[in-house]
C-alpha cells in the first residue's frame, strides 16, 4: 500500500515470508498457546502472525503451533529481566505463601506456566548476596536493580513483612536448601541442591516476578530447503519461509526450548531460504 492509501501489484518468482511469529496477537495466542492468553508480552507488538495467515491462505500447512519460549523472571511491574542466572547458582522462587512450587532447574521458559499458575500469576525471586553479586554482571538485571525492582532486606522478618505472608514459612523454605545439599532431605520436586547453594543472609534480596511469553516457536511448514509445503507435503512452488514464520526445533510446547532456537531458525534457515529463493528465481520466467 501506498502513503496515498492506492495498492500496487508487484508480481515474483520468489518470495520468504521472514516476520516473525505471532506473540503479539492476542487472538492467535488463544487459539493456538491458550494457557499464555492474557500473559505478559516480551516482544514486539509488530509480531502479528501475518506471515502464517498469509501462508494458511496459500494452502500452506502449520505445525506445532502450541510450541514457545516463555520466561518465569520478569521482575513485575518494572518489565525488567531476571537473569535465570540466579536460580542456576543457588536461589529459588516462592509463592505468596512463601512456599517453593517447582524445580527452578527444569528451565526458566518452563518456568514461564509454573509462575502463572500460582495465586495472582506471581511469584518472587529470593536470594543472598553473593547471587545479588553476580546478578550485577547482567545489563538486564542492573536495570531492574536501577528501577527499584530488587528488593534488599535486612532479616527474614522484613521479607515476609514485604511480602505480607508467613516469616516462618519463609525461613523454613530457605532452611529446607541447606538439608537438601547435605542429605538430609529431599527436594519435593527434584532439585539438586549444591554445597554452594545455600542462601546466607542477611541480607536477603527479593524481586516480585511473573511469567512472560517471549515469542512463538510453530509456524508454517518448511522442507531442509526453506521451502513451504502443503498438508500433503507438496511443495508451494516459489513461497519460502524462515524465522519466526517458520515452525522452530522447539517441539510441540513450551518445554523444547533451548536458548538460541529462535536465533538458530532465523539464522540457518534464513541462509537456506535466501539461497533457495535465489536458485529458484534464477530458473523460473519472470511473471508478467
Amino acid at each position: 500500500m501506498r502513503p496515498n492509501g492506492t495498492i500496487e501489484n508487484i508480481g515474483c518468482n520468489s518470495i520468504i515470508f521472514a516476520c516473525n511469529g505471532y506473540g503479539g496477537n492476542p487472538d492467535m495466542i488463544s487459539k493456538y498457546i491458550p494457557e499464555m492468553a492474557g500473559a505478559l508480552y516480551f516482544g514486539h507488538q509488530g509480531n502479528q502472525g501475518d506471515a502464517i495467515n498469509w501462508g494458511l491462505k496459500l494452502g500452506a500447512a502449520t505445525e506445532h503451533m502450541g510450541a514457545y519460549q516463555g520466561h518465569g523472571s520478569v521482575a513485575t511491574p518494572h518489565g525488567a529481566l531476571i537473569t535465570w542466572a540466579i536460580m542456576m547458582e543457588g536461589g529459588i522462587q516462592i509463592n505468596s505463601a512463601g512456599k517453593r512450587f517447582s524445580n527452578e532447574h527444569e528451565g526458566y521458559s518452563e518456568q514461564s506456566i509454573k509462575v502463572l499458575q500460582q495465586p495472582d500469576g506471581i511469584a518472587w525471586n529470593i536470594f543472598d548476596e553473593r547471587l545479588h553479586q553476580l546478578g550485577l554482571g547482567f545489563e538486564d538485571y542492573r536495570v531492574a536493580v536501577s528501577n527499584g525492582a530488587v528488593k534488599s532486606f535486612a532479616s527474614i522478618d522484613k521479607l515476609a513483612a514485604y511480602i505480607d505472608t508467613s516469616a516462618e514459612i519463609i525461613a523454613s523454605s530457605i532452611k529446607d536448601i541447606e538439608a537438601f545439599t547435605i542429605g538430609k532431605k529431599k527436594c519435593p520436586f527434584g532439585r539438586t541442591f549444591e554445597h554452594t547453594s545455600v542462601l546466607k543472609g542477611p541480607p536477603y534480596y527479593g524481586v516480585k516476578v511473573t511469567g512472560a511469553l517471549f515469542h512463538t516457536q510453530g509456524g508454517l511448514l518448511v522442507d531442509t530447503e526453506a521451502r513451504v509445503l502443503r498438508q500433503d507435503r507438496s511443495v508451494i512452488s516459489g513461497l519460502f519461509a524462515a524465522g519466526g514464520a517458520a515452525v522452530g526445533v522447539s517441539g510441540a510446547g513450551v518445554e523444547g526450548y533451548l536458548s538460541g532456537n529462535g536465533l538458530l531458525m532465523a539464522v540457518n534457515l534464513g541462509y537456506l531460504a535466501g539461497q533457495s529463493a535465489a536458485k529458484s528465481a534464477r530458473t523460473k520466467k519472470r511473471p508478467e
